[in-house]
């Protein structure tokens, strides 16, 4: 894989999935900066964002989709892993 294609490659993630990862970001940032702890963040991730895709089912917002909630926890794990 040369460096170009790396570099590229998050455009390749679909838009949805960004949002998510940032939506992620931003619920960890903030609880992180309000001085929870780092085992209660990542059980309130993993919540929030499946409760997302619940609340987007229940209310005909949205389709649930397990891969939206995932990158909610993906983004939310990056800020967590870049404190450790």
């Amino acid at each position: 894989m040369k460096l170009n294609d790396l570099i590229r490659y998050p455009e390749k993630i679909p838009c949805d999935k960004r949002l998510h990862a940032l939506v992620g970001v931003v619920f960890t940032s903030i609880l992180l900066s309000l001085g929870v702890a780092l085992m209660p963040v990542f059980l309130m991730l993993i919540t929030f964002g499946i409760g997302i895709e619940l609340y987007q089912k229940n209310t005909n917002a949205g389709t649930f989709d397990i891969f939206d909630a995932l990158a909610t926890i993906i983004g939310g794990a990056f800020v967590m892993l870049s404190l450790l």
